[in-house]
């Protein structure tokens, strides 16, 4: 679940789907403008960095060694970067200044949410999964006062959230399919630290497509390299597809000859 604290905050133990109806506002004149920049954990999706980095002008290497730290995704093994706060008795976003977030136009997916959390429950029989939400009510917050009112459709288009769900969408996938396997499969450590390179470090990633052996085993069109080479959703995209063949056994590349060789 999206949530922007350890605990979740105190969330309203209502379950809301997208047309479900709230009242939310923020902004500079609130009273408690920027205290939910407070006593923070936020985990960040392979598009918040991707669009942190290039806000930043830093490569996903040194965004990722400057703002962040080590945390696992709830129920697996599997990594993922927790945004590094400034000072640990506050806790605050190393991004917020006096005026407010110094990001705000790339602000990360926890935060366009909130007050909502979202999560997504992966049901093996039916044929797609479901997107679920909850009103997350912190104590400071004085935003619920408010009369403007939202449904959550209006509120995930408000806070452009459809294209960091349409991107992140193949990596929750390879979380909801990793949990589908239950605790019994073992997953290596250096397969952990592939999964981590693809999915948030994109720069590593695409070095290690070009300047490894990778593409001495793995087909890849020579317009897709392009693609990879120039765009970071793409190499994204690329790196997820590779990890559903390694993870998953996924049949998303051609071998160019049978090798038993690990890739260098």
């Amino acid at each position: 679940m999206y949530a922007p604290k350890d605990s979740q905050g105190p969330i309203v133990p209502v379950r809301f789907d997208l047309n479900s109806n709230f009242t939310f506002s923020c902004g500079k004149d609130s009273a408690c403008f920027t205290k939910c920049c407070r006593n923070i954990k936020i985990m960040l999706t392979p598009y918040d960095i991707i669009m942190m980095k290039k806000e930043l002008g830093l490569t996903s290497d040194e965004f990722l060694f400057l703002f962040t730290e080590p945390g696992l995704i709830a129920a697996t093994e599997l990594p993922i970067p927790i945004l590094k706060v400034m000072d640990e008795e506050i806790r605050a976003c190393p991004f917020l200044k006096e005026t407010g977030c110094s990001i705000y136009s790339v602000r990360p997916l926890t935060c366009r949410y909130y007050p909502l959390g979202a999560g997504i429950f992966h049901n093996r029989d039916a044929s797609s999964d479901e997107r679920f939400f909850a009103m997350i009510k912190e104590p400071h917050c004085l935003g619920h006062l408010s009369e403007r009112e939202w449904t959550v459709r209006e509120w995930i288009e408000n806070q452009g959230i459809n294209r960091y769900e349409e991107v992140n969408a193949g990596w929750v996938g390879l979380i909801l399919k990793r949990k589908s396997l239950g605790p019994f499969v073992d997953i290596s450590e250096k397969t952990l630290q592939m999964f981590f390179m693809a999915c948030y470090n994109i720069d590593a990633f695409r070095r290690f497509v070009f300047e490894s052996r990778f593409l001495d085993i793995y087909i890849v069109p020579k317009e897709r390299q392009e693609e990879i080479i120039a765009d970071d959703v793409s190499a994204l995209d690329f790196g997820v597809k590779w990890l559903e063949t390694t993870l998953l056994g996924s049949r998303n590349f051609s071998i160019r000859q049978y090798s038993t060789d690990a890739i260098d």
